[in-house]
C-alpha cells in the first residue's frame, strides 16, 4: 500500500494508516452501499438547496427594495411574475419557505439513512468480533484485562462507525458544497472569490497538524479508559474479597488514581479538538474582514450589488459551516483510526486451533483415550510436557496425579483442544483428535473446572449450558444424578432461579454439583474432572465424589488431582513429575513399588490427617 503523507514542519502526518484501517473494515459498508448512494443523492438535494438559499434575499435587495435587477433575466423573471413589490416580496417568502423544506427533507433523509447503516454496520462488526474471541484459546483471555476487551468491543467498535459510515458522506457532501459555493463565488466576483480561497489551505493545514496530536491523545484515552473498566470489572466481580479483606480504601485510591489519569486524557483530546475548531473560526472571521472591507468598495464603486455582496458574504458564512465539518470529520478520522487499529488487533489474532478442511464427525464413541509421545509448551517457553504417552481403555477410571505445574490441567487442555501438542498426538478410540470437528470433539466430552463458572442465568440454564434445546425433566434428571435436586427447590424459583454473579449464593459444593450436572447432561462418553474438590469441606466433597462415582456414570472418567484419597477406586492412575510421566498402575501397585507415587501419597495422608485435626480443634 502506497504511503500518503503531508509534510509539516513537526514531520510527516501518515495518511496510509487511516487508509490501512478502512481497507480492512470496509467489506462491513459494501453490503449497504444502495443505501449509502441514497444518502449521497439527499446530500445532493441538501447542497442545492443551500446553493439557492441566499438568492432571495438578493432579490428583496436588488428587486423590491432597488432596481438593480432590470437588465438580468432573474429581473425579467420577477416581473412576469409580479407586477408589485408586495408580490414580489411574497414569492420571495415563498421561495424562502420552499427552500427550507426541501433542505429539511433531504437533510432528514440522510441523516436518519447514515444513523440506521452505521448501526447496522456496528451491530456487524461487533457480531464478528464476539464470534471471533469466542475462537480464540484461553490463554489469550488470561493475558488481557476484561475492561480492555470489552471496551475494544463497545466504545471502539461504535467510534470506527465515523469512518466506515459518516465520514465517507459527510465529508463528501462537504466537499461537494465547498467546492460549488466557490464556482458561484468565482462567477459573482473573481477577487472576492480569491481572497476567501486563500484561509481554506491554511486552516486545512492547521487540521492536519492537529489531527495527528488528537490520533495520540485519543490512544492514550482509550487505554486509560480501558483500565478503569478493568479495575471496575475486577473489583465488582470480587466484592465479597475486596471487603473481607478491607481492601475498600485502597481500590478507591486505585480507580481514582486510574480514573484521574483517564479524565486528563480526555481533557487533552477535547482541547485539541477545540482548538481545532477555533482555527476555523479565527481563519473564517479573517476572510470575513477582508471580503467585508473589499467588497463594500466594490459596491461603492458600482462594481457589484448590495445583493451581489450579500449573496457573497451568505456563501462565505456558509463555508464556515462545512470546513467546520471537515475539521470535525479530521479529528473523528484521527479517533476512529485508533479505534480500528485496537479492533484490528483482536482481529489479527488467528486461533491457534481450528478445524482442518477434512475434519470429519466423531462417530460410535467408546469413550478410549491415548496419549502418545505427547510434547508440549506455551509460547517457545519452557516444554510443560515431554513425551507423554498414556491409555485410558473405554469406561475406566483414571486419576492423573503430581504436585502442581506437573502439567496435569495442560493434558486436559490438549484433549479439549485448546492447543495442539507441539510433538506426538491425542487420540479419541484411535482417531486423532485434529482430525475430528472440535464441536463434534466437546460434545463428546464432559468437563468440570476446578473453577466452576457460572453464569447470571437460571439455574436450568446454567445446567444446560451445552444443551439449550434440553428438555426440564433432562435436566432434574442431571440434577438428581448429582443430588443437587433438592437445593435447587429450596431455591426461591427452584430451576428457574437466576443465579447472581457466579453463583455467589451457592455454596462452592452446590456450584461444584450444577457443574457436574452440566458435564453430564449430554450424556458425555468422556467425563474430565479436573480437580472438581478444590477449596470444598468434607461433606461438599463427598457429595461431589459420590456423583461422578455413581454407578450410572458409565462414561470414561479422568480425574486430575493433587491430593491422594480414596485412590484405590481408579483403575489406573498416572503420575506426572516435570512435564513427564513418571509412573502408572493401580493404586496398590504403586504403593507396593514404593516410589515417587508412594511418597507422594504418604505426604497427602498425612496432610490429610493433620487438616481433619484441624477441623475438629476448629469445631
Amino acid at each position: 500500500m502506497s504511503k500518503w503523507s503531508i509534510k509539516t514542519n513537526r514531520g510527516k502526518l501518515e495518511l496510509s494508516d487511516t487508509s490501512a484501517v478502512w481497507h480492512r473494515f470496509a467489506r462491513y459498508v459494501r453490503p449497504h452501499r444502495v443505501a449509502l448512494i441514497g444518502a449521497s443523492a439527499a446530500s445532493i438535494g441538501a447542497i442545492v438547496a443551500q446553493i439557492l438559499a441566499p438568492w432571495p434575499i438578493k432579490v428583496i435587495f436588488d428587486f423590491v427594495l432597488t432596481d438593480k435587477m432590470a437588465s438580468t433575466r432573474l429581473g425579467a423573471f420577477m416581473r412576469s411574475i409580479s407586477s408589485t413589490p408586495t408580490t414580489a416580496l411574497l414569492w420571495v417568502c415563498a421561495a424562502i419557505l420552499l427552500i427550507a423544506v426541501i433542505e429539511s427533507v433531504f437533510s432528514y433523509y440522510r441523516d436518519v439513512t447514515l444513523a440506521q447503516t452505521g448501526q447496522r454496520v456496528v451491530g456487524d462488526l461487533r457480531r464478528d468480533l464476539f464470534a471471533h474471541l469466542q475462537t480464540l484459546p484461553p490463554s489469550v483471555f488470561e493475558r488481557r484485562r476484561t475492561g480492555d476487551l470489552l471496551m475494544r468491543l463497545t466504545g471502539d467498535i461504535q467510534m470506527l462507525r465515523q469512518m466506515l459510515v459518516n465520514a465517507v458522506v459527510t465529508a463528501g457532501q462537504s466537499a461537494l458544497t465547498i467546492a460549488v459555493m466557490i464556482v458561484v463565488m468565482f462567477l459573482l466576483n473573481p477577487v472576492l472569490a480569491w481572497l476567501a480561497i486563500m484561509t481554506i489551505p491554511v486552516t486545512l493545514i492547521f487540521a492536519w497538524r492537529i489531527s495527528r496530536k488528537i490520533r495520540k491523545a485519543t490512544k492514550q484515552q482509550r487505554e486509560k479508559e480501558s483500565m478503569v473498566a478493568g479495575i471496575a470489572h475486577d473489583v465488582i466481580g470480587a466484592m465479597s474479597i475486596v471487603q473481607a479483606f478491607n481492601r475498600e480504601p485502597v481500590e478507591q485510591k486505585r480507580f481514582s488514581r486510574e480514573n484521574r489519569s483517564s479524565i486528563r486524557a480526555s481533557v487533552r483530546t477535547t482541547k485539541l479538538q477545540s482548538k481545532l475548531f477555533r482555527v476555523v473560526a479565527v481563519a473564517s472571521a479573517a476572510a470575513t474582514c477582508m471580503i467585508l472591507f473589499v467588497g463594500v468598495r466594490g459596491v461603492l464603486d458600482g462594481v457589484m450589488t448590495a445583493g451581489d455582496l450579500l449573496v457573497f458574504i451568505s456563501y462565505l458564512r456558509s463555508l464556515n459551516k462545512p470546513m467546520r465539518r471537515i475539521t470535525k470529520i479530521t479529528a473523528q478520522l484521527a479517533k476512529a483510526t485508533t479505534c480500528g487499529e485496537r479492533v484490528g488487533e483482536l482481529f489479527a489474532i488467528k486461533p491457534a486451533v481450528r478445524d482442518s478442511d477434512d475434519a470429519g464427525e466423531l462417530e460410535a464413541v467408546q469413550g478410549g483415550v491415548r496419549f502418545e509421545r505427547v510434547s508440549f509448551r506455551y509460547d517457545d517457553h519452557t516444554w510443560v510436557l515431554t513425551e507423554v504417552s498414556m491409555r485410558i481403555e473405554p469406561g475406566h477410571r483414571v486419576a492423573i496425579v503430581g504436585r502442581s505445574g506437573a502439567g496435569k490441567s495442560t493434558l486436559a487442555k490438549l484433549l479439549l483442544r485448546f492447543h495442539d501438542p507441539v510433538e506426538g498426538a491425542v487420540l479419541i478410540d484411535d482417531q486423532d483428535v485434529r482430525e475430528v470437528r472440535m464441536a463434534a470433539l466437546r460434545r463428546s466430552i464432559g468437563w468440570v473446572h476446578q473453577d466452576t463458572v457460572l453464569f447470571g442465568m437460571t439455574v436450568a440454564e446454567n445446567i444446560a449450558l451445552g444443551c439449550p434445546d434440553a428438555e426440564d425433566a433432562t435436566i432434574r434428571e442431571a440434577a438428581e444424578r448429582v443430588g443437587a435436586d433438592g437445593f435447587i427447590e429450596a431455591l426461591p424459583d427452584g430451576y428457574d432461579t437466576v443465579l447472581g454473579q457466579g453463583g455467589a449464593t451457592l455454596s462452592g459444593g452446590e456450584r461444584q454439583r450444577l457443574a457436574l450436572a452440566r458435564a453430564l447432561l449430554p450424556d458425555p462418553k468422556v467425563l474430565l474432572l479436573d480437580e472438581p474438590a478444590t477449596g470444598l469441606d468434607a461433606a461438599s466433597r463427598g457429595l461431589v465424589e459420590q456423583a461422578w462415582m455413581n454407578p450410572t456414570n458409565q462414561a470414561t472418567t479422568i480425574v486430575i488431582c493433587h491430593r491422594l484419597r480414596s485412590m484405590d477406586r481408579f483403575d489406573n492412575i498416572f503420575l506426572l513429575k516435570d512435564g513427564r510421566l513418571v509412573e502408572s498402575g493401580s493404586h496398590a501397585e504403586l504403593v507396593q513399588r514404593d516410589g515417587e507415587y508412594a511418597m507422594l501419597h504418604r505426604h497427602s495422608e498425612d496432610q490429610l490427617t493433620q487438616d481433619h485435626e484441624e477441623e475438629f480443634q476448629t469445631c
